[in-house]
C-alpha cells in the first residue's frame, strides 16, 4: 500500500507529460517555406502558419520582430476567431521561384475590416520590408489588386528566411481563408469565380425581376415579401462576394459595414415569407409562434448592427440564422403534413439551402475538399432556393385558380339550381321575371320585335286524377324536353307554375310567334304516353300569343298572353290564339 501511494505522483507526472507532449511537439515545429508552382498552384496559408491574438490592439509589426511574442501554430485550412474589435496577427514563410511570376495572396472574406502585410524582401543583397494594405474604405491601396476578393500581388524578391507578417483587424467573429496562388492559378480562379457569380446572381436577378412583374399584375403580398427576401439575399451575397467593392469602391465599404444588417434582413424576410406562404397560423400554430419570436430577435440584431454593435449583432445573427433555417424546414414539414400542398416546393427550397449549408460546414471542418463548388455552396444554394420558391409561388397561384374555378363552378351550379325547375329542366318563374326585363330592354334598344307564348296542358288535372301524379310528371317532363329541342338558343322557356309554361321569343313578331306555337302544339300532340302498357294516351296544349309593345309594361304583356291562352281553351283547346294590344292597355 505504501509503495502504491509513492507511485501515484509519478504516474500523475507521466500522464501530464503524455497529455502535453503533442502541444510541446507542435510548439517546436518550424514553419514550412511555402512556394507555389505548376505542381502545386495553390496553398492554404492558415495550415502553414502560426498566429497571435492581440486583444489590446497595441502591438506593432516591429514588436513582433523584436520581443519574440508567443505565437501559436495553427493547423486548420481556414481561420476562425472571435475578434470583438481586436487584431489577429499571423505569420508564414514564402519563397518565390526564379523565373516565375510573383504569387498572389487572396483573402476570401470581404467583411474583414483591414488587412496589412509586412513582406520581407532582399534586393541586391540588402534586406528590407514592403508594406501592402487594403481596408473597407480604401480597398485598392498599396499592393492590393482590383479583384472581387481582397487580393495582394506579392513582390518577386521575398526573403524566405524571414516571416511574412499579416495583420487582420475585424469588428466581429470572422471566418476567412488566406490562399496563395500562382499567377496562372489566380487567373483561372478569377475566370471561374466570374462565371459562378454571373450565373448565380443572374438567376437571382431574373427571379427578382420576373416576380416583380408578376407583383404589379397580381398585387399579391406574397410576391412583395418574396421580392424583398431575394433583394436582401442579392445584396448580401453581392457584398460578401465583393461586387460593390470591385465596381463601386466608395460604396463597397459602406455595404460591407452593413453586411450584418443585410444578412439579418434577408433571414427576417425569409421568415416573414414562410409565415405568409405556409399559413402557419392554421397549418403549424406552434411553429408560427417560434418563427415570430425569431423574426423579432432578428429585427433586434439588425438594430444592434445598424448602431454599430457588431459583436453582439454578429453572434445573434449567426445563432438565429441557424435556428431559423431549421425552424422553417420543420414548419414546412408540419404544413405539408396538415394537407397544405403548396408546402411541397417550399420544403424542397429549404432542403436545398440546408444541403448547401451542410456542404459549406463539412468543407469548413475539412470533411470535404475545398473546391470552387464547395467554397461557394451557399451561393449555389441561394440561386436554387430562389428558383424553387418562385415555383412555390406559381404552384400556389395554380392551386388558388383551381380552387377559384371550383368555387365558380359550384356557385354556377347553385345558381342554376335556384333558377331551374328540377322536373322539366327549364328555367323557373323566378328566372322569368329577370329574363323578361332584360329581353324587353334589349328589344327597346335594338327596336326588334319580341313575343311571349303562354302554354297550358289540356285536361291535365283529369289526367293526374286518372293515372296518378307520377304519370302527370312524365307529361310535363316530355313537354319540357320538347321545348328544349325546338326552340332557338336565344329563346327562353320557363315553367310558370303547375302545367303552365311561358316562352320568350326574341326577334319574333306576332305572326312568327303564332307559327312557332303551332309547331310546338303539333309536335306535342304526336307524343304518346303509356300510363297503361299497350294503350297510348295523347295529350294536347293550348297556347296564347302576345307581342310586346314598347309602351307596355311586363304585367300587361303576361296578362295578354294568359288571356289569349284561355281564349284558346274556350275555343275548344289544342289550338293557338293571339291577342293584340289595345290602345287603352298601353302606358
Amino acid at each position: 500500500m505504501r509503495m502504491g501511494k509513492r507511485m501515484v505522483p509519478g504516474i500523475q507526472a507521466a500522464l501530464i507529460v503524455f497529455l502535453l507532449l503533442p502541444a510541446l511537439i507542435r510548439a517546436g515545429e518550424r514553419l514550412p517555406v511555402l512556394s507555389v508552382g505548376n505542381e502545386r498552384p495553390r496553398i492554404e496559408i492558415a495550415a502553414n502558419s502560426d498566429y497571435l491574438f492581440d486583444s489590446t490592439n497595441s502591438l506593432t509589426w516591429q514588436d513582433l520582430l523584436e520581443d519574440n511574442p508567443p505565437f501559436r501554430r495553427y493547423h486548420r485550412d481556414a481561420f476562425q476567431f472571435s475578434f470583438e474589435m481586436s487584431t489577429l496577427w499571423f505569420r508564414c514563410h514564402i519563397k518565390t521561384r526564379p523565373g516565375q511570376e510573383a504569387p498572389y495572396l487572396i483573402f476570401d472574406n470581404m467583411a474583414l475590416g483591414s488587412i496589412t502585410l509586412h513582406v520581407p524582401v532582399k534586393q541586391e543583397g540588402e534586406s528590407n520590408w514592403v508594406k501592402l494594405q487594403s481596408n473597407w474604405w480604401q480597398p485598392f491601396r498599396s499592393g492590393a489588386v482590383s479583384f472581387f476578393k481582397t487580393t495582394f500581388a506579392l513582390p518577386d524578391s521575398i526573403d524566405p528566411d524571414r516571416p511574412v507578417l499579416i495583420r487582420v483587424f475585424a469588428p466581429a467573429t470572422m471566418y476567412f481563408r488566406a490562399t496563395l496562388y500562382t499567377s496562372k492559378a489566380f487567373l483561372r480562379h478569377g475566370i471561374n469565380l466570374t462565371l459562378i457569380i454571373g450565373f448565380c446572381l443572374g438567376i437571382l436577378g431574373a427571379m427578382l425581376l420576373y416576380n416583380l412583374v408578376l407583383f404589379f399584375f397580381v398585387r399579391d403580398r406574397y410576391y412583395f415579401v418574396y421580392i424583398l427576401y431575394v433583394l436582401f439575399l442579392m445584396l448580401w451575397q453581392s457584398t460578401l462576394l465583393g461586387l460593390f467593392r470591385y465596381f463601386w469602391p466608395d460604396w463597397g465599404g459602406r455595404m460591407i459595414r452593413g453586411v450584418l444588417s443585410l444578412g439579418c434582413g434577408m433571414v427576417f424576410f425569409g421568415i416573414l415569407f414562410a409565415l405568409l406562404f405556409l399559413h402557419t397560423k392554421k397549418t403549424a400554430p406552434l411553429h408560427d409562434k417560434i418563427l415570430k419570436a425569431l423574426a423579432g430577435s432578428l429585427a433586434a440584431a439588425m438594430l444592434y448592427s445598424f448602431f454599430g454593435n457588431f459583436w453582439i449583432a454578429n453572434y445573434m445573427a449567426q445563432f438565429l440564422s441557424q435556428i431559423a433555417t431549421l425552424a422553417v424546414f420543420t414548419t414546412a414539414i408540419a404544413a405539408l403534413r396538415s394537407g397544405y400542398k403548396p408546402a411541397r416546393y417550399y420544403l424542397a427550397a429549404v432542403s436545398v439551402m440546408l444541403i448547401a449549408a451542410l456542404i459549406f460546414f463539412l468543407r469548413f471542418y475539412g470533411l470535404l475538399p475545398s473546391t470552387i463548388f464547395t467554397m461557394h455552396a451557399i451561393l449555389f444554394g441561394s440561386a436554387a432556393e430562389a428558383v424553387l420558391l418562385s415555383f412555390a409561388l406559381g404552384d400556389r397561384i395554380r392551386l388558388m385558380r383551381h380552387e377559384e374555378e371550383r368555387l365558380r363552378v359550384r356557385e354556377k351550379n347553385l345558381q342554376a339550381i335556384s333558377i331551374t325547375d328540377d322536373l322539366t329542366g327549364l328555367y323557373n318563374r323566378r328566372f322569368l321575371n329577370a329574363a323578361l326585363s332584360r329581353s324587353t330592354a334589349a328589344a327597346r334598344r335594338s327596336q326588334a320585335p319580341l313575343s311571349l307564348l303562354m302554354l297550358d296542358v289540356d285536361r291535365f288535372k283529369q289526367f293526374n286524377d286518372t293515372w296518378g301524379h307520377p304519370e302527370g310528371d312524365r307529361v310535363l317532363a316530355a313537354l319540357g324536353n320538347l321545348l328544349q329541342q325546338v326552340l332557338r338558343g336565344e329563346d327562353v322557356a320557363c315553367r310558370y307554375g303547375g302545367e303552365e309554361f311561358v316562352i320568350i321569343l326574341h326577334h319574333s313578331d306576332l305572326e312568327t310567334a303564332v307559327e312557332a306555337g303551332e309547331r310546338i302544339r303539333t309536335r306535342f300532340a304526336q307524343i304518346p304516353f303509356y300510363p297503361v302498357r299497350g294503350k297510348p294516351v295523347f295529350m294536347t296544349i293550348s297556347i296564347g300569343v302576345a307581342q310586346w309593345h314598347p309602351d307596355e309594361d311586363l304585367e300587361n304583356l303576361i296578362s295578354r298572353a294568359d288571356q289569349a291562352m284561355y281564349a284558346a281553351k274556350k275555343a275548344g283547346r289544342n289550338q293557338v290564339q293571339a291577342k293584340r294590344v289595345e290602345e287603352k292597355e298601353r302606358r
